[in-house]
């Protein structure tokens, strides 16, 4: 297990993570049990049931986690989602939720290689 070749595929900030959590072993755990949860599925399944406001919350939980982790491109991602259904009823994030898919699909396939 390399966490920090980990963050250099997946374009996320080591340097961020190992200042918040201050070891890999923890960074390794914490990144396991964001794998384990359910966020992108709630995320999309919001997204595609036009409830916005869920949509916001889940999305707005979904940045500071990324955000903690230093996973970079699921948090910026995350952040225009979150920004652009915070005081909105109705928005189209198709390119946004679709990048997000492959973000994440990315983080999958490293998590796999690196993490686990």
């Amino acid at each position: 297990m390399n966490v920090k070749e980990f963050y250099k595929a997946i374009n996320g900030n080591y340097d961020n993570a190992l200042s918040i959590m201050m070891n890999d072993n923890l960074i390794a755990k914490m990144i396991t049990k964001f794998m384990n949860n359910n966020s992108l599925n709630e995320i999309i399944s919001f997204y595609e049931q036009k409830d916005y406001r869920n949509l916001f919350l889940s999305a707005h939980a979904f940045k500071g986690v990324t955000g903690n982790l230093a996973l970079t491109p699921l948090f910026e991602l995350s952040s225009k989602i979150t920004e652009a259904t915070r005081n909105s009823d109705g928005a189209n994030l198709d390119d946004e939720i679709e990048q997000l898919k492959k973000a994440y699909s990315l983080i999958e396939i490293n998590y796999a290689k690196y993490i686990v």
